[in-house]
C-alpha cells in the first residue's frame, strides 16, 4: 500500500520529466537541420517523419534522464511534506520504499534494453535513408563499405576494396585473405553469404601459385551499412547483428557492451537516486543531486568511450554502472 503511494508520487514528475527530454532533444536535432531542411524544400510532413524515425534514439536517453529526475523531485515533495519522517517515525524501513522503486528502475532498463536491441537501430536506419532522401535525392545511401580489414581469432586475415549488400548476400570485391597457414587467396569479385567468402581467384602457398576456386571459413553475416554524420557507426545495427560483428570486429564488441551497459544503466542510476532521495532529510538536495548525477554519469560514460579508441578490453563499457552499482550498495547498506 505505502509502496504504491510512492509510486503514484514518482509517475506523474516521470512522465513531465520524459517529455521535457524529449522536446529539448528534439529542438536540438531541429535548430542543427532547419536551415539544411528548409533549404531543400523539406515540408513539415518530412519533418514529422524525421523526428519520428528519431524518437526512439531521443526516448533511449530520455526515460533513465527523466527517471532520474522524477525519483528526487517526488520524493523531495514526500520530504517538504514530512511524509518521509512520519513514516519513518511509525516503524516503516526505508528499504521497504526503496522496493518498488527498484522494480520500477528494472521494468525501464529492461523496457530500455528493448528498445536498444531493436526498434532504436531500425528506427536510425530508417531516419538516416529519409534524411539521405531530402539531402541527396533518391538513392544515395548505398551501404557499401569500403576498405574493409577482418580478423576473425584462428582464421587470419581478410581485407576487401569494397563490399555491397545485394539482397540476402554481399558481393565483394579486390578481395585478399591470408589464412592460419600463411596462404594468400587473391580475387577480383566474391561473394559473401551464410557459408563464408565464396572467391573464384588464385591461392599463393609458398612460392607456387595456382587457381583456387572455393569457400573460405567467415564466422560472421551481416549486411553493410552506412550512418550520416559522426554519429557512431554501429547505431543502425541491431544487438544481434552487433553480435555477430563482435566476433571479427573489436570496435563492434565494445559497442555491444555499450548497447547492453546503456540499457542497465537505468537500473543503477534510478537505484542511486532512489536511495539518496530516501536518505535526504532537506528537499533542497535532490535538485542539486539531480545535475550531480547526470554529470557524473556522463563523464564516466565518455571515459569509458575513449578508453576503447586505446583498445582497452570491451568490459570497460560497463565502467559508469559499476561505479555507481557500488554507490548504490552502499547507499543502501546506509539506510538499513
Amino acid at each position: 500500500m505505502l509502496g504504491r503511494y510512492v509510486l503514484r508520487e514518482v509517475l506523474p514528475p516521470f512522465l513531465v520529466g520524459v517529455l521535457l527530454f524529449v522536446a529539448l532533444l528534439t529542438f536540438d536535432l531541429l535548430s542543427s537541420l532547419s536551415g539544411v531542411l528548409l533549404s531543400r524544400g523539406a515540408g513539415m510532413a518530412d519533418i514529422l517523419r524525421l523526428v519520428l524515425f528519431r524518437l526512439p534514439w531521443t526516448l533511449s536517453l530520455a526515460l533513465p534522464l527523466g527517471l532520474v529526475f522524477a525519483l528526487l523531485v517526488g520524493l523531495s515533495r514526500l520530504i517538504r511534506g514530512s511524509e518521509l519522517k512520519a513514516a519513518y517515525a511509525g516503524g516503516v524501513p526505508p528499504l521497504a520504499l526503496l522496493r518498488p522503486l527498484l522494480l520500477l528502475s528494472l521494468a525501464l532498463a529492461l523496457l530500455n534494453l528493448a528498445n536498444l536491441a531493436e526498434v532504436r537501430p531500425r528506427a536510425l536506419e530508417a531516419y538516416d535513408a529519409e534524411l539521405s532522401r531530402l539531402l541527396y535525392g533518391e538513392g544515395a545511401l548505398s551501404g557499401v563499405l569500403r576498405k574493409e580489414l577482418y580478423a576473425p581469432p584462428g582464421l587470419g586475415v581478410y581485407y576487401a576494396e569494397e563490399i555491397r549488400p545485394q539482397g540476402a548476400e554481399n558481393r565483394l570485391y579486390g578481395v585478399r585473405v591470408v589464412d592460419e597457414k600463411g596462404r594468400v587467396y587473391s580475387a577480383q569479385e566474391g561473394v559473401w553469404d551464410g557459408a563464408g567468402w565464396r572467391l573464384e581467384g588464385h591461392v599463393l602457398e609458398g612460392e607456387e601459385v595456382r587457381a583456387f576456386q572455393g569457400t573460405l571459413p567467415f564466422p560472421a553475416s551481416f549486411r553493410p551499412k552506412e550512418s550520416l554524420g559522426s554519429r557512431d557507426p554501429y547505431d543502425t545495427t541491431t544487438l544481434r547483428e552487433l553480435w555477430e560483428r563482435g566476433k571479427v570486429e573489436a570496435s563492434a564488441r565494445f559497442a555491444l557492451h555499450r548497447r547492453l551497459a546503456d540499457a542497465l544503466g537505468a537500473l543503477f542510476l534510478g537505484w542511486v537516486a532512489a536511495a539518496l532521495g530516501l536518505s535526504f532529510r532537506e528537499a533542497a538536495w535532490a535538485f542539486l543531486a539531480v545535475v550531480l548525477l547526470i554529470f557524473g554519469y556522463y563523464v564516466l560514460w565518455t571515459f569509458s568511450a575513449q578508453l576503447a579508441r586505446y583498445d582497452v578490453s570491451p568490459l570497460w563499457a560497463h565502467l559508469p554502472n559499476l561505479f555507481y552499482g557500488a554507490l548504490a550498495l552502499f547507499l543502501t547498506w546506509r539506510l538499513r
